[in-house]
């Protein structure tokens, strides 16, 4: 007896674009709001701030759904990173962030910093990150400030 799976031949790929904030935002809350406020229980009311309306948006797709989310900041600051659990530790963070970078760049950032939860240190170490200064504690998560210096030509 001969068992057979059936496989797509092709999956669907990360697709990873700055979006209009105006336009996409209902996308951007959703992925946010999944990781955020239902797995981290951080008060909604916290998750969308002023700095939404000025900041530069990436959103990461995969199979037409919102999977993941970041934001810089007019002052080069990254932030509000998510990835949708199921795809997580598939790349959609790595892709987010070098297109975070990539404006950071394009914007002639010297440095760029971020908040790091605890368990995302290593994470954005491996991106070029150095920890600075002593773990703090936000929204009830432990934190610490990542800086990366940006190499201008």
């Amino acid at each position: 007896m001969v068992t057979t799976l059936s496989v797509p031949l092709t999956q669907p790929k990360i697709i990873t674009r700055v979006i209009d904030y105006n336009s996409e935002k209902t996308l951007i809350h959703k992925v946010r709001t999944e990781v955020f406020v239902h797995e981290q229980k951080i008060p909604a009311h916290l998750e969308i701030d002023d700095l939404d309306n000025v900041s530069q948006h990436v959103l990461a797709t995969y199979g037409g759904h919102a999977v993941g989310a970041g934001r810089l900041t007019p002052h080069g600051r990254i932030g509000r990173v998510a990835v949708s659990r199921p795809l997580r530790r598939q790349g959609v963070g790595q892709q987010i962030m070098a297109l975070l970078l990539e404006l950071a760049q394009r914007n002639h950032y010297r440095e760029v910093v971020l908040s790091a939860q605890h368990h995302a240190i290593a994470f954005y170490e491996k991106l070029g990150f150095e920890c600075e200064g002593e773990e703090f504690l936000e929204v009830g998560i432990w934190h610490v400030t990542m800086r990366k210096q940006m190499f201008l030509c």
